[in-house]
């Protein structure tokens, strides 16, 4: 049971690990802001944006490659078929000419 959790835990460790990271950054912006030294403030807030911005184009280039992927997937199913129905075509000719 234990060794399950573990293992899952281990799978998602960099969504963890950059989860932590932003809360600790989200935390010190406010901080800053709070205590109103706005540089340290805004320079906190441009990494967070920043991470944010990081993680998704990484997802979306993720997104992009599966249907770069299945879009390959399907255009070689679709000549996969093709060249069978081709030999089918021959096959029927070939009959009706003998």
């Amino acid at each position: 049971m234990i060794k399950k959790v573990l293992k899952g835990i281990w799978g998602i460790r960099w969504v963890i690990i950059i989860l932590f990271m932003m809360i600790s950054f989200i935390a010190s912006t406010i901080k800053d802001f709070i205590s109103k030294d706005y540089d340290s403030g805004f320079n906190n807030l441009m990494i967070v944006l920043l991470t944010i911005d990081v993680l998704l184009l990484s997802w979306s280039r993720a997104k992009a490659e599966k249907l770069i992927n299945l879009q390959n997937e399907i255009i070689a199913d679709q000549s996969r078929r093709i060249n069978q129905v081709t030999e089918s075509a021959k096959e029927s000719a070939e009959k009706l000419e003998d």
